[in-house]
């Protein structure tokens, strides 16, 4: 599953130096690991898959979806030829591709994988993992979500985390990323209130399990929180939530980062709203 908690930074990570140039390294050290695992055993194994599931990431990470996409093909090429079309790795390794065809823009190429997987008997004894039927229906929500179509979106996200609450409880990790894509795609569709009892379960959790999102992650999850309030008309409450959003962004990423500078004009303008 995505991580659907990016959908609430307020800036780019990639914008703080420091992430930048961690990311940077990380795809620095992983070529470097790739290059010397490729000349050593070849391409055709395990170990190197993981390690280019690894660099995948960090292309994501990077924003550089050209080179994720690359990665992506090579890394569903060799499950291909590895295991077979019908090989739960090489499944997973599908639907990593559908999202890195989704990232770099070719939301085409991305449904013609999604009916491809959605279209295979995940009923069977010995058929594919539920698992992979959720990540599926994730991806379908996603090309929802991309071309605006947040009725057919709203369906699906609802679908899956009724899904995930019967198999996995209301609270476990899977549940809470699929409560993030359903307030964010509620807020697309004006459900203030609806989108606000979700973003509310998600903020409960993550004061128990701090270190499941980032710090830009939950100030991000503040001002979506605040923004319902406002279009609720619950003008001071969600004042004070600009409040404690610009001074976590100041505390954690300091007073000139486009994090804060972004917190600052929030906050400036919620502060002469009455709305």
């Amino acid at each position: 599953m995505e991580n659907y908690f990016a959908r609430l930074l307020l800036s780019s990570e990639l914008d703080d130096p420091l992430y930048f140039a961690r990311v940077h390294q990380n795809i620095a050290d992983l070529e470097k690991k790739r290059v010397a695992h490729f000349n050593e055993y070849g391409p055709m194994n395990q170990e190197y898959i993981l390690l280019m599931g690894d660099l995948n990431m960090a292309y994501y990470r990077a924003g550089e979806t050209h080179k994720e996409l690359e990665v992506a093909q090579q890394i569903y090429q060799t499950n291909q030829i590895l295991h077979g079309d019908d090989d739960e790795s090489t499944i997973e390794a599908m639907i990593a591709l559908g999202n890195s065809y989704l990232d770099d823009g070719q939301s085409a190429e991305a449904q013609s994988i999604v009916e491809d997987l959605l279209g295979r008997d995940y009923t069977k004894e010995n058929g594919p993992s539920y698992d992979l039927y959720i990540d599926s229906l994730c991806l379908q929500a996603d090309i929802y979500h991309i071309k605006k179509k947040f009725d057919e979106e709203l369906l699906l996200r609802q679908q899956v985390l009724t899904i995930l609450t019967s198999f996995q409880g209301s609270t476990s990790s899977q549940s809470i990323m699929a409560r993030c894509a359903l307030g964010v795609c509620l807020e697309r569709r004006y459900a203030w209130r609806e989108a606000l009892e979700q973003y509310r379960i998600i903020r409960s959790y993550l004061d128990i399990e701090s270190d499941f999102a980032s710090e830009a992650e939950k100030i991000g999850l503040l001002v979506h929180i605040a923004r319902c309030y406002r279009k609720l008309g619950e003008v001071e409450d969600a004042r004070t939530l600009y409040r404690w959003a610009h001074r976590k962004a100041h505390v954690y990423f300091g007073p000139t980062s486009p994090l804060a500078l972004k917190m600052q004009r929030l906050l400036k303008a919620a502060e002469h709203n009455n709305r």
